[in-house]
């Protein structure tokens, strides 16, 4: 019988999501090693990490460490969070030290010792490192100039080494810059002598909290139990989710751009050979993953993002008679028409709708708050047969809230999104039923103090989202007036429309590379300082770099190349065409989410070997066949994809625009599978049934 050497708990996808405090008292129930989270990413766009703002609502994150904190304390263990305030930059760093100086203060946390690594990198590095050429490119992206380094806030994610560094000099409490997201559950198996293979892979699985659970969900926890026979056990503490071996396979694929290959500091997670495995009803493991020490850029290299000022923003929303549509230009963002992708919605039975949440309240705060609940709680919300996992909704502008004040001297917020989910908008009535109540339930004050409303714009409720964009503010007023004066000409404008509201400013990223600069790397990034730590009193004691060493295997003979590993070939289909299945019947998941800034990554999981089997045997899902379906050239996948071990294929593409631009229509890439949602798979002979490897 193998023996369990450790047990950690990822709380939630991201601090400030929210999870049931009863879920992590029932993971503490058992022995508990470490308690960690995610709190941030690069996905809500480079505003946060520009500005150094949170995401999230202050409350909810303090909420949320609060209850970390007090299991780190019950348990007497490493409590980790990373990526602090969204962006992990320097600024973002310190509001979360606020957050968590004052929770400290209401636990009564004495003489504890605190690390805080920063993640923020000094423009001048990087200068050089630019000049000296070593900047590689991570596919299409960002214009590098040395005026847009200078001009931008630069951070690295850091890997393993500072977190284990930190936890060996003794900190109980690390808080850390930009990270890693994996690496935050990685470090601490590795410093116990975990394989770092092993090590890897569950923390893929634990990074979005209970995501890989079935039904998953972002805002739920979730238990990893790692044996001493090389493999790993998942368990999620809520008893109304279940790990299965298909959650935790599919949930591998998740945000990656390719399915078995994933690239991080100090090597290469290797997973051709990874078996998935069930443990009862409610409980699935991993074995024999594989993490490489492979030639450059992988060992060292960091990435990096970097972010800066664009100008300032306009934005007016619009609502017209259908009729009005067809006379303004392709080019305007058009709810029920192309308001989530550029490609109109004129598929038979597709149907694009915007969700437009306006809020209306006596004070800001109150206003910001209720339309930030119920858009946080309808993009993730989910529901039975859902398909699209990534996100319900999808957002074009980073951030996705603005708020104003009206002319009556109420305070006003609007959030603006879409889709094409045919699931969601089969569901939605339940799904907002839902979703008020959920907010009603947790944060009953918050209805008191605001009031909402929520509009459906389709083809027969249009609504138009004008933005304008200029450096300076003046200029950028009297562009947008120019514009609605023109647009007005052609239309007019219902009195519920929205008009000339002060967006926030407009960031845009201006670095996504790899730094391969292996003596800046080791000698220059994330520093570290180490706190004696008493409610709001933090005492600095010392400082230190940190320390490296080489992990991995140097002798792995797996193809370790993105772009031929499980590549799917274009294969004619052999013998007669029998019919033609709805894909939304073959397949359990038809998801689409960004994979970084510059790429899409759209994930269909089927509902079984035999629909798999099909659906390859269709030679639909080739490159050369796919691109027309999802609209996008050929030369811009880069790769097709098929995933024997959980029955999916992966199709990943550059990006027709780089996340959050001036032009977005989806900045979080969940809402791009509305073409693969609609599609008809030729069946070609009876297919014998592959046993499937779950």
């Amino acid at each position: 019988m193998p023996n369990l050497i450790y047990r950690v708990v990822s709380v939630c996808g991201a601090l400030g999501y929210g999870y049931p405090k009863e879920s992590l008292e029932k993971a503490c129930e058992g022995r508990i090693d470490a308690v960690i989270s995610d709190a941030g990413s690069m996905d809500a766009g480079p505003y946060y990490l520009g500005t150094g703002t949170e995401y999230f609502e202050r409350e909810t994150v303090k909420t949320d460490f609060t209850h970390m904190v007090e299991a780190a304390l019950a348990k007497q263990c490493p409590l980790i969070l990373g990526s602090c305030g969204m962006a992990g930059g320097n600024r973002n760093l310190e509001w979360m030290l606020d957050v968590a100086k004052e929770v400290f203060t209401e636990q009564k946390v004495a003489n504890a010792k605190v690390a805080v690594i920063s993640g923020e990198i000094k423009n001048d590095l990087i200068i050089d490192a630019f000049r000296n050429r070593l900047l590689q490119p991570t596919g299409v992206g960002p214009s590098v100039t040395e005026e847009g380094l200078r001009e931008s806030t630069i951070v690295g994610q850091m890997g393993i080494h500072p977190l284990i560094t930190a936890l060996e000099a003794g900190a109980q409490f690390i808080l850390a810059g930009r990270s890693c997201d994996i690496a935050l559950f990685a470090c601490d198996m590795i410093r116990r002598g975990i394989d770092p293979g092993l090590a890897y892979h569950v923390g893929h699985v634990l990074e979005c909290g209970a995501l890989a659970c079935d039904p998953g969900s972002p805002s739920d926890c979730l238990v990893a139990e790692i044996y001493d026979d090389a493999s790993a056990l998942f368990v999620a503490p809520n008893v109304g989710r279940r790990c299965t071996p298909y959650s935790i396979a599919a949930h591998s694929l998740y945000e990656e751009s390719h399915p078995q290959l994933q690239f991080y500091p100090e090597g290469i997670l290797c997973m051709e050979h990874t078996e998935f495995f069930a443990k009862g009803p409610r409980v699935a493991g991993i074995r024999n993953s594989i993490f490489a020490r492979s030639a450059k850029p992988w060992p060292w290299s960091i990435k990096l993002e970097g972010a800066h000022l664009l100008g300032k923003r306009r934005v007016s929303l619009i609502y017209c008679d259908p009729r009005d549509v067809q006379k303004i230009s392709a080019d305007y963002l058009v709810y029920g028409r192309n308001g989530v992708e550029k490609t109109p919605a004129d598929i038979p039975n597709e149907r694009e709708v915007g969700i437009i949440i306006e809020t209306r309240a006596q004070d800001q705060e109150s206003a910001v708050l209720l339309a930030s609940l119920l858009t946080h709680y309808l993009i993730h919300y989910g529901y039975s047969g859902r398909k699209a996992t990534a996100g319900n909704i999808a957002y074009p502008l980073s951030p996705n809230l603005v708020s104003f004040k009206r002319a009556d001297g109420s305070f006003g917020a609007v959030v603006p999104s879409g889709t094409r989910d045919p699931v969601f908008l089969k569901n939605y009535p339940m799904i907002k039923d839902n979703v008020l109540k959920l907010v009603q339930n947790e944060f009953p004050d918050a209805l008191k103090n605001a009031t909402y409303t929520i509009t459906e714009a389709d083809a027969n409720n249009p609504a138009i989202l004008v933005r304008t964009i200029d450096p300076d503010q003046t200029r950028c007023e009297a562009r947008h007036k120019r514009e609605l004066d023109e647009l007005f000409k052609l239309i007019t404008a219902k009195a519920t429309s929205l008009c000339n509201l002060e967006a926030p400013d407009c960031y845009e990223w201006s670095l996504y590379h790899l730094l391969q600069d292996e003596k800046v790397i080791k000698e220059k990034l994330f520093p570290i300082t180490f706190y004696r730590a008493s409610g709001a009193n933090w005492r600095a004691e010392r400082s230190m770099m940190p320390k490296y060493s080489d992990i991995g295997v140097t002798d792995y003979a797996g193809n370790v190349n993105d772009r031929t590993l499980s590549l799917i070939a274009h294969t004619p289909p052999k013998g007669e065409r029998l019919g033609m299945r709805p894909l939304l019947e073959m397949a359990v998941v038809i998801r689409s989410k960004d994979a970084g800034i510059n790429r899409i990554t759209l994930d269909i999981i089927f509902n079984s070997a035999e629909d798999y089997q099909t659906a390859l045997r269709s030679n639909l899902f080739c490159k050369e066949n796919v691109a027309p379906i999802i609209h996008i050239p050929t030369d811009r996948i880069v790769g097709t994809f098929f995933v024997d071990t959980c029955n999916a294929i992966k199709i990943s593409i550059d990006r027709p625009i780089i996340s959050a631009s001036p032009d977005e229509r989806d900045v979080f890439g969940a809402q791009q599978q509305a073409a693969l949602e609609f599609l008809e798979v030729p069946i070609y002979a009876a297919p014998l049934v592959k046993a499937s490897q779950l």
